[in-house]
């Protein structure tokens, strides 16, 4: 979210955060001048509630997903659960939801993220609830290669399945927000951020060469590094290499600002000697009611810029390069233990009880225009 984000939610990682006490082009480089081919998945969605739920939630919850025109969702792989111990990986928790998400035509993107603590450069001690990266940055490789294993193209969880509708895996994002600083603690790094970007997407691209490899989402903010000069950053230290797709988390009080924020990054990337890496907004979102706020649009605005932001999208889509977008979120969230309530607990297209807000026609709607 822009400007100063909350600790408390700063983006879809931090929901992993909190939830998770209640619970990875050819060869082995990706040339800037030839991104992987377009996939499915332009109209996206983020919900944790989806994932956490039951059997017939989560069946409910997909259905009504695909009845709005979603055909992908963005869901945390969560790395400290998936490695329990040193090169011991379990997905198997991911199962349930990558075969409803595939039973419904949806396609996962992954984002892979928060390692675990014997891999971690997090102080032994330390009692605050800041993110740190890991040691080396190469140690995601093996994480990555492993989920592409398993749910990339002829992996072993679809040869296990094979009653399951083909859905491989083939987008998956590298982190989330590391310009903020707490998200890449104590301070936001944006070399450091490539070698781990490096070391995703060889590993990726050496299990599937047609993957599609984005960056993390990355906001603007006062929180960390300024989005566009974090961009410059990335590509002096030569990200353009190992991503085909950068991704913005483009929060705006208006469509507009979302538009002009990422047609901003798209002339630092055709500068930059990036043209041929492709633009997903990764989350992106405005309340209808909640603690007063830019973001916050109430029950008619709410719907209103959805659907100019959904047909804004459409309309630069080629202009931009722009693969898709993700809302954030299908429902709103209770605030967190020990927090306060904020805006960002209430962008949902559904409200806590389940019941649609007017902006679920209104996205419904713009996405069949699309």
């Amino acid at each position: 979210m822009a400007a100063r984000r909350p600790h408390h939610i700063a983006g879809l990682a931090a929901l992993v955060v909190v939830l998770a006490a209640a619970l990875s082009v050819f060869g082995t480089t990706v040339s800037s001048a030839s991104p992987a081919p377009a996939v499915s998945g332009f109209v996206g969605i983020t919900s944790q509630d989806t994932f956490l739920g039951g059997t017939t939630y989560q069946d409910k919850q997909f259905a009504a997903m695909k009845a709005a025109g979603i055909t992908l969702i963005r869901q945390v792989f969560d790395w400290k659960y998936i490695e329990p111990s040193r090169g011991v990986f379990n997905f198997t928790g991911y199962d349930r939801f990558v075969t409803d998400a595939a039973d419904y035509g949806i396609q996962v993107m992954p984002v892979l993220y928060d390692e675990p603590s014997f891999l971690s450069s997090r102080p032994k001690h330390a009692k605050n609830i800041f993110n740190y990266p890991p040691k080396k940055m190469t140690s995601i490789a093996a994480f990555a290669r492993a989920a592409a294993e398993y749910f990339g193209p002829g992996g072993t969880f679809w040869k296990a399945n094979p009653t399951v509708p083909s859905e491989p895996i083939q987008v998956w994002q590298i982190w989330d927000e590391p310009n903020l600083n707490f998200f890449w603690y104590p301070h936001a790094n944006a070399k450091n951020y490539v070698a781990m970007l490096k070391s995703a997407s060889q590993a990726i691209h050496a299990v599937d060469p047609t993957a599609e490899v984005v960056s993390a989402g990355m906001p603007q903010s006062s929180d960390g590094v300024n989005l566009y000069k974090f961009v410059h950053e990335l590509l002096a230290a030569g990200a353009g290499k190992w991503m085909n797709t950068l991704a913005v988390n483009a929060y705006s009080p208006t469509a507009s600002g979302v538009i002009k924020l990422i047609t901003h990054v798209r002339q630092i990337l055709n500068s930059g000697g990036a043209s041929g890496v492709a633009l997903r907004v990764s989350e992106i979102g405005w309340s209808d009611v909640g603690p007063k706020s830019a973001y916050r649009a109430g029950v008619k605005g709410q719907a209103t810029k959805i659907a100019d932001v959904i047909h804004d999208f459409g309309i630069a889509r080629s202009t931009l390069s722009l693969r898709g977008f993700v809302y954030y979120a299908w429902k709103d969230s209770r605030p967190f233990k020990g927090a306060k309530n904020f805006w960002g607990l209430h962008t949902g297209l559904l409200k806590q009880n389940g019941k649609a807000k007017r902006a679920l026609g209104a996205f419904t709607r713009a996405a069949a225009a699309l």
